[in-house]
């Protein structure tokens, strides 16, 4: 039998002379993790999980997403939660490598794999969802000069702020080495290099600060030294970044195992912040081996500077590692994920488990389900959006939730249009994107001034000409809803049937069905896409029946045009 069983199995008979002894007259069990079962998927028949979670994070508590891996039955994507229950929100920009940050109620970015036909590498790609629709979707084509690189963490401080951290490397040129990064502006994506070139683990916006943390080398995996601008003795492995600077925490854990030690996961709320880890899977201790062990931490941000906190449980081993971090909010606890060390690919064939780490570092270990029990994967992400709320994805996408059975928490169902529907498509990232903070310049000329026409003719020359008729269509004014939609506010001369065409450069972005129309005031409402803004409106008219009579010198609608005059 191995440890890690043994362990188990005294943990579970611990807990069954307890329950014996308590009695019939017991108080009320404590808040456990409960399976929770997904919904049959469209189109089957059982309830299956949902494959490997990339990342699990909650705007609200009736408002979380979920990105997973998908099988060969839930395609790869992003499932939603309501308050009620869980749906597919997006059948793009997912992956069990697909990280969220959420920019605003309605907006948020993944870390995805790029769109067809380009490679199709995890990490290489960033979706941006807005209003329910994938507004932007980013990528480089091989050969490019200033490549993406993997990313493998990402978090906003304001929409117009986001930052995705990735491997380290350099730049196609060879001239910017480090860690890779990407940040948005809010208007366009922009690469930089830490020049400390440890791989990013983690993102995390609290209290204004954007803190990241690190393993040892390059990336996951790999044996060799990183590059590094400036010398550590031991690793630095927290940085903080400010604009576009990155600075070393002076944060270093007690215990380092010959440079062995790294972090894998942060997490903050409006109380503290997390940062947690173990053994290294990276850098120079591993030379010899994949993993390179030591007992589990967790380190607590408090006052500003970071602190570690003396983790000493005989259950853990110094193979487990606390691979994910859930902050419980109002407190100064968390729920930490903890698996193998050395677990770097699905580790499907294992069991749950998750501890519970008080303020002074006592931990709670506790198995989900038993070794005798179907594998329903190790325990793989975890997010906690309240205090009496919490929730765990296993590598096999099976989902369980800490809640207390007799006062189970109850939310308002959302009902957001933007997390409604399943979203299927993402914009053509060989195209230039960009969302910009206001509309275009109206340029369609639909409420520019006439045209004066000059008319060079002979001096002795007089030509009546006939006034045209007036434009059906006139007091045109165009406003910007929520959608975003363009509202085209007008007057009609008489009853016609109207279309409004939306084009950006020679291709129709967006339209109106040709509709009859009666005379007066009227407005029609398009709905538009601000990664295709169109950049020309024009009218489609149908069933003008005007008449217009031959007009002589002297008739009310002549006018006579002179040599170098102008029609007026």
């Amino acid at each position: 039998m191995s440890a890690r069983r043994a362990r188990r199995l005294r943990r579970a008979l611990l807990a069954a002379a307890l329950l014996l002894a308590a009695g019939p007259g017991a108080a009320p069990a404590a808040p456990a993790w409960e399976a929770v079962p997904m919904p049959i998927p469209p189109g089957g028949v059982f309830r299956t999980p949902l494959g490997q979670p990339g990342d699990l994070s909650f705007w609200s508590p009736n408002r979380g997403l979920m990105t997973v891996g998908g099988n060969n039955t839930i395609p790869e994507g992003i499932y939603a939660w309501n308050g009620q229950q869980w749906h597919p929100l997006a059948t793009v920009c997912g992956g069990a490598n697909a990280r969220i940050a959420w920019a605003g109620p309605d907006e948020f970015w993944t870390i995805a794999r790029p769109s067809l036909p380009r490679p199709q590498q995890p990490g290489l790609a960033l979706c941006h969802f807005q209003d329910g629709q994938v507004v932007g979707s980013y990528s480089t084509p091989e050969g490019d000069p200033d490549p993406f690189r993997e990313m493998t963490a990402a978090a906003c401080l304001a929409p117009h702020d986001c930052w995705f951290g990735g491997v380290g490397g350099r730049d196609g040129t060879g001239q910017r080495v480090g860690a890779f990064h990407l940040h948005w502006d809010g208007t366009e994506l922009h690469t930089v290099y830490n020049p400390q070139g440890r791989a990013v683990s983690d993102l995390l916006a609290h209290d204004g600060q954007l803190y990241e943390s690190t393993l040892v080398g390059r990336r996951a995996g790999d044996h060799g030294d990183p590059d590094l601008q400036d010398a550590e003795d031991p690793p630095l492995l927290l940085h903080r970044i400010a604009g576009d600077q990155f600075s070393s925490e002076s944060f270093v854990p007690q215990a380092f195992a010959d440079g062995g030690t790294e972090l894998r996961a942060l997490d903050g709320n409006a109380t503290t912040a997390w940062a947690v880890g173990g053994g290294a899977v990276s850098g120079p201790a591993t030379a010899t081996a994949l993993f390179s062990a030591r007992p589990p931490l967790a380190a607590r941000l408090d006052g500003g500077s970071w602190h570690e906190l003396p983790i000493a449980d005989p259950e853990l081993a110094d193979e487990d590692v606390f691979a994910d971090v859930a902050g419980v909010p109002g407190t100064q606890t968390a729920w930490v994920v903890v698996r193998g060390g050395d677990v770097l690919g699905d580790g499907g064939d294992l069991q749950p488990s998750v501890a519970h780490v008080a303020a002074d570092g006592r931990t709670d270990l506790q198995a989900l389900e038993s070794d005798d029990a179907p594998a329903k994967g190790a325990a793989w992400k975890i997010a906690c959006p309240a205090a009496d709320d919490c929730w765990m994805a296993t590598a096999r996408g099976y989902l369980y939730r800490l809640v207390d059975a007799a006062a189970m928490p109850s939310y308002a169902r959302d009902d957001d249009p933007a997390f409604a529907g399943t979203i299927a498509v993402r914009p053509n990232e060989a195209a230039a994107q960009a969302v910009p903070d206001a509309p275009p310049e109206d340029d369609s000329g639909l409420q520019a001034p006439p045209v004066q026409l000059f008319l060079p003719l002979p001096a002795d020359f007089n030509l009546p000409v006939c006034r045209p008729l007036p434009s059906l269509v006139t007091h045109v004014a165009v406003t910007v809803a929520g959608g975003p939609r363009l509202v085209v506010r007008f007057r009609l001369r008489q009853s016609v049937k109207v279309a409004l065409i939306a084009a950006r450069g020679g291709r129709v972005v967006a339209r109106t069905p040709l509709r009859r129309l009666r005379a007066g005031p009227r407005a029609l409402t398009v709905r538009v896409s601000r990664a295709h803004w169109p950049t020309r409106l024009r009218f489609r008219v149908t069933g003008d029946h005007r008449r217009r009579k031959p007009c002589r010198p002297g008739d009310p609608e002549a006018i006579t045009t002179r040599a170098g005059g102008s029609a007026r």
